[in-house]
Order: structure tokens, then sequence, then C-alpha cells
């Protein structure tokens, strides 16, 4: 469960330089519920820092958001190479829980 988590906690990080997108929908964001996406953020905190975990967190509420009035919501967001390469670190393929982008 854990692992599964960390992918829209990092999916739905802000863009950066040189990163990967990817497109995030409701499915993914209706399996997970705000608390384990608040422990997710406690720790990707130590990785992108929290004004970064603030940006991800606000990107999670707006998808959540836009899910109840359109379950075919979609978000294409960008993951940082900081970020997906700690995710990878942790066994976490990104693109196996997002819809490519």
């Amino acid at each position: 469960m854990r692992r599964p988590a960390l992918a829209i906690a990092a999916a739905l990080l802000s863009s950066s330089v040189h990163a990967e997108t990817v497109a995030i929908g409701c499915p993914l964001v209706a399996q997970y519920s705000e608390d384990q996406v608040r422990y997710l953020l406690n720790e990707v905190r130590s990785v992108v820092g929290e004004q970064e975990a603030g940006r991800i967190y606000s990107k999670y509420v707006g998808l959540k958001s836009a899910c109840r009035a359109d379950y075919n919501a979609v978000r294409v967001v960008s993951v940082s190479p900081t970020l997906r390469d700690w995710l990878a670190q942790n066994g976490v393929d990104i693109k196996k829980f997002a819809r490519g982008g």
C-alpha cells in the first residue's frame, strides 16, 4: 500500500527543469484517503522540502475536487528528477500508476 501511494504524491509534484510528465486521473486519487496522502507527504517532505510538499498537496486537493464534478478529470503534472529518483530507489515506477505523459 505504501509504495503505490508514494506514486500519487510524486505525480502531483510541480514542474522542474528536467521533469517527467505524467497524467493522473480520478481512479488513482480515489484509491487513497486524505490521511494516506498526508502521511506520504511527510515522507516526501524530506526529499523536496516544505514548499514543494505544499504544492503537491494543493495539486492533490485540486484534482480531488475536480473528480467530484467529473470522474474523468485528469491532470498532467511534472515529477522532478530528484523525486523520481527517490521513488525509483524505493521501488516505485510512477509510469505504472499514472497514465503516461
